[in-house]
């Protein structure tokens, strides 16, 4: 396969996974997680995912502005996968390379209807496939 392919395929495959599960979210909207009965509610405002040497893998806190993130970092602690909510309550997830440079976003609240929308972005930041 030629590098188009692969590129090709990959962004079916996110955007497949990406309306695959805002039909998963339509179906189950009304469906909530029952309580479990005398369970402890544990509040804090950051949870950080440790290995046994106490590196933090992933972290789940919140950003500027109030809202939750759940982040996932590589072996240098380097930001990779941040899968937010915008202070809109839209979310958002966003791919990054070994440099912290933003490569991917998909997500919605693109406008007020709430559309999604996927950027692919090339290592100098410009914008190189979107939809819509």
């Amino acid at each position: 396969m030629k590098a188009v392919d692969y590129v090709s395929v990959l962004v079916l495959a996110i955007l497949a996974g990406f309306f695959g599960g805002l039909g998963t979210r339509s179906i189950l909207a009304d469906i909530q997680a029952p309580a479990v009965p005398g369970a402890q509610v544990v509040k804090a405002s950051s949870f950080q995912l440790v290995d046994e040497h106490g590196t933090i893998l992933a972290a789940l806190d919140t950003m500027e502005g109030g809202s939750p993130a759940l982040v996932f970092y590589d072996a240098d602690h380097g930001a990779r996968v941040v899968f937010e909510m915008s202070g809109d309550g839209d979310p958002r997830l966003f791919l990054l390379d070994r440099d912290g440079h933003i490569r991917t976003i998909l997500g919605l609240g693109l406008d007020a209807a709430g559309s999604p929308f996927v950027r692919l972005r090339d290592k100098d930041g410009h914008v190189v496939w979107s939809t819509p």
